[in-house]
């Protein structure tokens, strides 16, 4: 069901008289208004199509004459202190926040330049306190005690897994923020690009794309400072992994994310990366793989004939039938069977079949309860999953 939003002619007013500061400004405060996390300005060859992503789900909600494309897209590289006679490169950068938006807390840009001109996307992050607490994040009840008791390890890797926008971060600021409560006093840092979630009495170090201060530079630094919990933002090559490894093998608590379809793909993908098995066996404790599905709006729901519930479409919900996202997700932890896979190299189905014997509860299990409790529907559940699904 698609976003509805009432065509607004101010805008269209604004674009032809040329007042262009007034019209950003106007369409970023709508995307804020409706908790959208992302918008688009993507041109095309005759409008300019603006884009919210609201609860995961990206549909066009204004058009714009082509003829102020290029205004639009200034004035947003100038918000966010970019080039604006750069035209023919991708740039990134960050938009000061408006004072009216409290729950505001990052808004970040990315230019990059296609056939029709450039195309700008403006990513918004809010504070939401109920997600600092890992107890609150939605877990079930049995990952959440693993969670625990993975915070009292001393060593160890444990990986997030998901696609761009599944609450990776989110999980483990939560994660971090429960092992400054439980354990006060240790020796926290983490490694990230950008710096998405501020945390009090943690040491945050930012990695700037393309400066002389890299992922694997930085972190064989950090392991000279006597850290004892480490979170690296994500592991995208080889000799990061190889570094973030050896950490788990030598007396640190490592956290990390990895862009990953399953558990089973994450912990392959670690071995192409030229990990040897026994290193991954040794030093792996577990792989959280997430996804978030959406919240069916409390308001307008319908219960079906078979027991379900169904989207329906209201002004608070603007006509999506949902409100808001959950959190599903699988947890695997390493042990002798899983441990003896990975050291016979086999592939990610052969790890598929050891997790199904050994009774797996996967994501896709772990979403039923959602569907059956009335909170999702099982076309969402299927539709975010994918192959997961399939699996």
């Amino acid at each position: 069901m698609a976003l509805t939003l009432y065509k607004d002619k101010s805008y269209e007013r604004k674009a032809q008289a040329g007042d262009i500061v007034a019209l950003v400004e106007e369409l970023l405060t709508k995307a804020v208004d409706i908790g959208a996390s992302d918008v688009h300005f993507e041109p095309t060859g005759s409008e300019l199509v603006i884009k919210f992503r609201l609860d995961g789900v990206l549909d066009a909600v204004e058009s714009l004459p082509k003829a102020v494309s290029d205004n639009v897209i200034s004035r947003l590289k100038v918000l966010g202190g970019l080039l604006t006679y750069r035209n023919d490169v991708p740039q990134e950068g960050r938009m000061e926040i408006n004072n009216g938006h409290e729950n505001v807390v990052d808004r970040r840009l990315s230019v990059f330049p296609t056939i029709y001109g450039q195309r700008a996307v403006v990513r918004i992050f809010y504070q939401n306190v109920q997600l600092t607490d890992l107890g609150q994040l939605g877990f079930a009840p049995e990952i959440y005690a693993a969670l625990k008791q993975i915070t009292y390890a001393n060593q160890g890797v444990m990986l997030v897994t998901g696609p761009a926008g599944s609450g990776k971060s989110t999980t483990l600021g939560a994660v971090l923020r429960h092992i400054q409560k439980q354990f006060p006093g240790k020796s926290i840092v983490t490694l990230e690009d950008p710096v998405e979630i501020r945390l009090d009495g943690v040491t945050q170090v930012q990695i700037t794309p393309f400066g002389p201060m890299t992922f694997p530079t930085a972190l064989r630094s950090l392991l000279r400072q006597d850290p004892q919990v480490l979170m690296i933002g994500e592991i995208r090559d080889a000799e990061t992994a190889k570094i973030a490894i050896e950490a788990g093998l030598t007396g640190h608590l490592l956290m990390s994310t990895m862009h990953s379809g399953s558990a089973a793909a994450a912990i392959l993908r670690l071995l192409e990366m030229g990990i040897e098995p026994y290193q991954v066996t040794s030093s792996v404790s577990a792989v959280l793989n997430q996804r978030l599905v959406r919240r069916l709006c409390g308001k307008c729901k319908k219960r079906t004939a078979s027991g379900n519930c169904e989207p329906v479409g209201c002004d608070e919900c603007f006509g999506t039938g949902f409100k808001g996202r959950m959190l599903i997700a699988e947890l695997v932890r390493l042990d002798s069977q899983l441990r003896k896979a990975i050291l016979a190299r086999t592939d990610t189905d052969e790890l598929e079949k050891v997790l199904t014997n050994k009774g797996h509860t996967g994501m896709v299990e772990d979403g039923r309860r959602l569907v059956a409790e009335g909170l999702t529907t099982q076309d969402e559940l299927d539709k975010v999953c994918g192959s997961a699904g399939d699996i």
